[in-house]
């Protein structure tokens, strides 16, 4: 005997086995972010341990360090959320959340394949310009309602960072839609199938990438929250679950940064095709390779270099960067326009 289902049971049954639901919740939604969040902690650890020559993160923890990492996410879960007296309580609680949020609403506009997208839009560029536009907001209030001299330093470092280095990121993001000749991301991926965008516009990848890790707020540009003057910055007084969303945070969007990153410069998924293997899981991989190599990059610069001064970071982004990213702008315009000038 056949027992028939309710009919809001057997809608929520095929919602849940939708494709749409799958990319959201799934990959590369929300379970993709949460994992690699905690992925990139864990790397970061073990590649500073190698060049740092530090046993610690290279042993502790079974299994190639995953329980120190999540043994430290069960800590700052099981401490107490404690809020500053001149704190402004309602900022100060929701503010990591909303970071959190807006980091992770970017992946929905990044494709990994022209299948692997959560939203595809003929505009997908400039919805994910917004996002990063805002992510810097929830961390600048955040600093300013915690209520402490060191939060309020650390805050005003970081949103005169953040002015000085968001225009060069958005004056390259202009080379590469002038180049595609689209807003969509899977069509810009599409149009360097031949030739990806960072040998034809290799001065507009190097603002792009600088910018971005400045936007990540990664070393030599953690001024913000730099624990040796600052003791952790505008998110000193943050503690517990507070400080595990900062950090999720601002990770996610680092990461988020480094997939669009490959996206626009490094030709998104197109590679060399692998026999058995099909698309659906080949283009994914190539986008996860050039992932890893940035994101490799970037976790070097912090066991390599040094923390730089406000003064040197306004000027690489004021006086370097935005000229830099009008020359590549001028070099992409030429050589889109001028054969059919002297044609």
């Amino acid at each position: 005997m056949v027992v028939a289902l309710p009919p809001p049971l057997q809608e929520l049954i095929r919602f849940l086995a939708s494709e749409s639901f799958v990319k959201a919740a799934v990959f590369p939604g929300a379970a993709f972010v949460a994992v690699l969040g905690i992925l990139s902690v864990w790397y970061e650890r073990k590649l500073l341990a190698r060049i740092m020559l530090r046993p610690g993160p290279l042993h502790v923890g079974k299994y190639g360090g995953w329980l120190q990492v999540i043994a430290d996410a069960v800590k700052f879960l099981s401490k107490e959320f404690i809020i500053p007296t001149r704190a402004k309580k309602k900022l100060f609680v929701t503010m990591p959340l909303t970071a959190l949020f807006l980091s992770a609403l970017l992946f929905a506009f990044l494709p990994f394949s022209e299948y692997w997208v959560i939203y595809r839009s003929e505009i997908g560029v400039l919805l994910v310009f917004v996002l990063i536009a805002l992510t810097p907001i929830p961390l600048i209030i955040a600093g300013w309602a915690s209520g402490s001299k060191y939060s309020f330093v650390g805050m005003l470092r970081f949103a005169f960072q953040i002015f000085a280095y968001e225009v060069p990121l958005f004056i390259a993001l202009a080379g590469v839609i002038l180049a595609a000749k689209s807003f969509d991301i899977v069509e810009i991926v599409n149009a360097q199938y031949a030739l990806p965008f960072i040998v034809t516009q290799f001065i507009g990848f190097l603002v792009f990438f600088i910018a971005a890790v400045s936007e990540a707020e990664r070393i030599p540009f953690d001024l913000p929250t730099a624990e040796q003057e600052l003791v952790e910055g505008w998110m000193v007084e943050y503690g517990g679950v507070g400080f595990l969303g900062i950090q999720l945070a601002m990770y996610t969007k680092l990461d988020a940064l480094l997939f669009l990153t490959v996206n626009l410069y490094l030709g998104g998924w197109h590679g060399p095709a692998i026999p058995g293997v099909p698309e659906t899981i080949l283009h994914p991989f190539w986008v996860f390779v050039k992932f890893l190599i940035l994101l490799t990059i970037v976790f070097m610069f912090r066991g390599v270099y040094t923390r730089i001064t406000i003064r040197k970071i306004l000027d690489l982004g004021w006086r370097y960067l935005i000229p830099l990213g009008f020359i590549n702008l001028f070099l992409v315009s030429l050589t889109i326009y001028l054969p059919t000038l002297l044609a």
